[in-house]
């Protein structure tokens, strides 16, 4: 029984559409600040706003090249044993469940996640980059697939 999200593909694509202008404003924000300083001497406030800039600007690049090479990448298969399944909300609006399972952290849709439980075999298809999930199949199932069975 396998889950299938077709979707996929198109969550990559939008990614790196979203975040692509964040990190080109905060790499320009960042290289105006930076030549301001070379050319006006460091101040306090510049070296804060470097730093802050410069974190920011790694963090949205770092999306970016993830969600791009996952574009022109082809999907990869992980088998193996949910150690630890939860939920969260994320921005106190969206609820989003996860799975942990080979050294990956997989993040699923609600049809998916009521699927599984802890401690069941899955094989899961999804981008190696940013862990978008293409299918979920239910290998051997050791829990009921209710939360907290085991």
């Amino acid at each position: 029984m396998a889950t299938m999200r077709p979707a996929a593909w198109g969550a990559v694509l939008r990614s790196a559409l979203l975040f692509s202008p964040f990190f080109v404003l905060a790499l320009t924000g960042l290289t105006f600040l930076v030549l301001e300083a070379l050319d006006e001497g460091f101040r306090a406030g510049q070296v804060v706003g470097i730093t802050v800039l410069g974190f920011v600007s790694l963090l949205f690049g770092y999306q970016v090249v993830q969600s791009v090479r996952d574009l022109f990448s082809g999907v990869v298969e992980t088998t193996g044993v949910i150690e630890r399944r939860w939920s969260r909300n994320d921005f106190f609006l969206f609820r989003n469940s996860y799975i942990f399972v080979e050294r990956n952290v997989f993040r699923l849709e609600p049809e998916q996640y009521i699927e599984v439980g802890l401690g069941d075999r899955v094989r899961v298809v999804h981008f190696p980059h940013t862990s978008m999930v293409e299918a979920l199949e239910l290998v051997e199932r050791v829990s009921s697939g209710r939360p907290g069975d085991g």
